[in-house]
């Protein structure tokens, strides 16, 4: 079986500068060049996560946080195979699923959103399928995530029609074909879909077609304990502008694809309405940059930190057994090893929407991996204001009514979630 990933999306600096340019008739709103400080003084609500809590808020690996409507907090441990739902005060409520082969159980439970009723979608890539759970945690239905010999998943939110969900941003693209025939194609597009979830198979159609730059069409290989991956395609290189995606209230999105400071607004429509720009200029990638990726990767992989992977082999003998850790470790340090770069930093890092349509936008630090400035605004270009780099960090989730979550970890790494409430200027 030959399986490739794809993650993100590059370019030359070239097509870069023209990609951050807004075309003929389309609105360029300048927000202010000198940054106004926010204050982080907000009313902090409940926390829940603690080595020595009650069961439930033992958490291992939290993929993502999620409110509805009533200010219900989900809470998807991708290591438990499961998501625990709390109050609007931090009281529990219940969980959803479990590890399992059947339906409403999980096998790699990806990325998952409630709905503002309280329902639950969860993105299951071990079953190709959006699992649905009503607002008692009820198990309903499986929808197939078709896609043939491909599967594109990214991140996923709710869609205000609430049958349907906005997929894009921070996504893969895992292609799977077992047997010969050579590996599939590559994607060449970037889409931010609308998933209708109403019928057996997903019904999708992209809203926007997010600007995908020329990709490396040579193959790359991984080898490691005996063991020899062929990537049909090199997949990204590293610091390539990611596609950062933020629902609207009105069924539109707010985005960003290039390594410019451009964040585009379309309409549900999928009409590009303006395009919101801060002059800050992306910086040059240099040798040392690289050089101290490099160790920075190689550091987390000997700590046993940094991305993992598990990848399954069959001789067509018997069951699929694992790689060993080992093995993967070998492939992964080759894999750092031949890591190529892209020739500029992209300027935002994270973007997100709130619940009524504020934008915040992350700028990169001073450091390639370190998170910076935090710029608030509105679609329609309104400045509100920044977070200084380093007086706060992204927030997980966005809620009602300025309901906003945080993951912290202390020292021995053990999360604990944060939600405090904004005030109205920036909710």
């Amino acid at each position: 079986m030959r399986i490739q990933q794809w993650v993100g999306a590059g370019a030359t600096v070239l097509a870069l500068g023209l990609a951050g340019v807004p075309a003929q008739g389309q609105t360029a709103v300048e927000l202010p060049m000198t940054d106004r400080a926010l204050s982080t003084d907000f009313e902090e609500v409940y926390r829940v996560g603690s080595f020595d809590g009650d069961l439930w808020e033992t958490f291992g690996e939290i993929t993502g946080l999620s409110f509805d409507a009533t200010g219900n907090l989900f809470i998807l441990d991708r290591q438990a195979s499961q998501v625990t739902v709390v109050d609007a005060r931090g009281s529990f409520v219940r969980t959803v699923g479990q590890a399992g082969e059947g339906p409403g159980e999980f096998r790699m439970p990806m990325a998952f959103t409630a709905m503002p009723d309280g329902s639950l979608v969860v993105a299951d890539l071990g079953h190709r399928s959006y699992q649905l759970f009503d607002a008692e945690g009820s198990f309903e239905r499986m929808v197939s995530m078709g896609g043939g010999d491909v599967i594109r998943l990214g991140d996923i939110a709710p869609h205000p029609s609430g049958a349907a969900i906005v997929s894009g941003g921070g996504g893969m693209a895992i292609a799977m074909r077992a047997g010969p025939g050579g590996a599939p194609s590559a994607p060449r597009t970037r889409p931010i879909d609308v998933v209708s979830l109403t019928g057996d198979v997903a019904g999708v159609e992209a809203i926007a077609q997010a600007w995908q730059p020329p990709r490396d069409d040579r193959p790359q290989r991984l080898e490691g304990g005996g063991v020899r991956l062929q990537m049909s395609m090199a997949g990204p290189r590293t610091f390539e502008p990611q596609l950062l995606v933020g629902v609207l209230p009105d069924g539109g999105v707010a985005y960003a694809d290039s390594s410019t400071y451009g964040i585009k607004v379309v309409g549900p429509d999928g009409t590009l309405r303006r395009v919101l720009t801060r002059n800050h200029p992306p910086r040059e990638v240099t040798s040392r940059m690289q050089d101290e990726e490099k160790e920075r990767r190689l550091a987390e992989l000997d700590e046993g930190q940094g991305p993992r992977m598990r990848i399954l082999t069959s001789n067509g003998s018997g069951a699929a057994r694992p790689i060993s850790e080992e093995a993967m470790r070998d492939m992964m340090r080759g894999q750092i090893d031949q890591l190529q770069f892209y020739p500029e930093l992209p300027v935002l890092m994270r973007l997100e929407s709130t619940w009524s349509g504020k934008i915040w936008a992350q700028r990169r630090g001073d450091a390639p991996t370190d998170p910076g400035a935090i710029d608030v605004m509105t679609p329609e270009g309104q400045y509100a204001g920044t977070f200084p780099a380093g007086s706060l960090q992204m927030p997980a989730a966005f809620g009602p009514g300025g309901l906003t979550a945080w993951i912290e970890r202390d020292d021995f790494d053990v999360p604990t979630i944060v939600v405090k409430r904004l005030p109205q200027v920036l909710n």
